[in-house]
């Protein structure tokens, strides 16, 4: 009887935890613009400023626009309106990302 009660005590402290983690690992799963930005430029096989390049470039802007912008970004992660539609535009083209190469199952292994 001491048994099945430390059995009953086990799983439902093993139901707590897992809800708890999967709560706390939730945010992980939403990919921002900063993480897509990344991933593309990863897909793509070029840097961030590769990509503020050729945003700014489809948009017409000048190399010193595009550079201030990049600055501006890596200082405060703010992306500028034209790289934003870049990204919706490119979006995903089927290609491999980072995180899927790292974690096959789509989000990190839990501790």
């Amino acid at each position: 009887m001491t048994a099945l009660l430390i059995y009953i005590a086990l799983a439902l402290v093993f139901a707590l935890g897992k809800v708890v983690l999967e709560k706390r690992l939730a945010p992980l799963d939403a990919a921002d613009d900063q993480r897509r930005l990344g991933d593309l430029a990863f897909s793509m096989d070029c840097s961030v400023y590769d990509l503020f390049a050729r945003a700014g470039a489809a948009w017409n802007f000048s190399k010193a626009k595009t550079d201030a912008d990049f600055r501006d970004y890596v200082h405060s992660d703010r992306i500028p309106p034209y790289l934003h539609e870049f990204l919706q535009h490119e979006g995903h083209s089927g290609q491999q990302t980072y995180q899927e190469l790292l974690y096959p199952g789509g989000r990190p292994p839990y501790l």
